[in-house]
């Protein structure tokens, strides 16, 4: 085995497992070496294989066409590739390739399946650690897609469609302006302009406010 490769018992596939029952499952397990850049999976494959890191990087990637595609991922030494299909059965949504020279620990799933009926006591933390992996990288996946939803609605304006529903009801708000000035009124329209959106503001004392969006820093709902 690569020196660098990683201790596997501290990975999270093997939480609560004793070195005895890691052995077990490592002994189902086939070793391969990769060089940098060669393809481990392809997207549409069958997931009938789970891959455990012991050193180097697999990047996992989506086909945009045929001569393009983008990495969503990184996995690093302890890390799991393929846990999705392996656990329900499905082809693979995305390849996956090696960043650097790699070895990996590949489970096949018959050979999983047998630990399941010759070692139930084993297999049984083996699936829930993989489910509680499974949990976090969706969970973290979440996060990234709604911080990159955040980002698009700041960087094009589109959070101002969300104020229609203050238009509607005629809430009073306090609109908080860029240096440190505050309306406060109701929103009676919401425009767009070949410069952006605007606000069209009826202060307390009757005037009539237009406020371009660009300009608000805050709006506070009274």
């Amino acid at each position: 085995m690569n020196p660098d490769a990683v201790d596997v018992t501290r990975s999270r596939l093997f939480a609560d497992l004793s070195p005895a029952d890691v052995e077990v499952v490592l002994a189902a397990c086939r070793k391969v070496v990769l060089v940098a850049g060669e393809l481990l999976a392809t997207e549409g494959d069958a997931g009938d294989a789970l891959y455990l890191v012991l050193s180097g990087r697999v990047e996992i990637f989506k086909t945009i066409r045929a001569d393009v595609d983008r990495v969503m991922g990184t996995f690093s030494a302890g890390e799991v590739v393929g846990a999705i299909s392996f656990v329900d059965g499905s082809r693979r949504s995305a390849g996956a390739r090696t960043t650097e020279a790699s070895e990996l620990a590949v489970l096949e799933r018959t050979a999983f399946e047998r630990i399941g009926r010759e070692r139930p006591d084993v297999a049984a933390p083996f699936y829930r650690n993989l489910a509680a992996i499974i949990a976090g990288n969706l969970r973290a996946t979440l996060d990234l897609y709604r911080a990159s939803v955040l980002f698009g609605i700041e960087a094009t304006g589109a959070s101002a469609f969300a104020l229609k529903h203050l238009v509607e009801e005629l809430r009073p708000v306090v609109v908080h302006l860029a240096g440190g000035a505050a309306l406060t009124g109701q929103i009676l329209q919401l425009d767009q302009t070949p410069a952006g959106h605007t606000l069209v503001l009826k202060e307390a004392g009757g005037r009539l406010s237009i406020v371009p969006y660009h300009a608000i820093q805050r709006i506070e709902v009274t």
